[in-house]
């Protein structure tokens, strides 16, 4: 059985149009905070054991989204 959970009331595209168009401190942290649903997301803190290796942004891009694995190589 499979269980859908509600539909959370944080729209996250609401947040991306502020963080992108307007300041980062004094409006999107805010209306961030103001509009979070703890029940619909979830937020996640981490510390990379080598960030001198981040040099690149995409770097840390491809950490933070995670790349998917390759396939298992099948011998024949």
């Amino acid at each position: 059985v499979c269980v859908v959970p509600p539909r959370s009331p944080f729209v996250l595209d609401e947040f991306k149009r502020k963080y992108s168009n307007e300041d980062t401190l004094t409006v999107a942290l805010p209306h961030f905070w103001e509009h979070f649903d703890p029940e619909g997301w979830s937020l996640w803190y981490a510390e990379y054991r080598f960030p001198e290796e981040l040099t690149q942004t995409f770097m840390s891009c491809n950490l933070i989204t995670g790349e998917p694995a390759p396939a298992p190589l099948i011998s024949h």
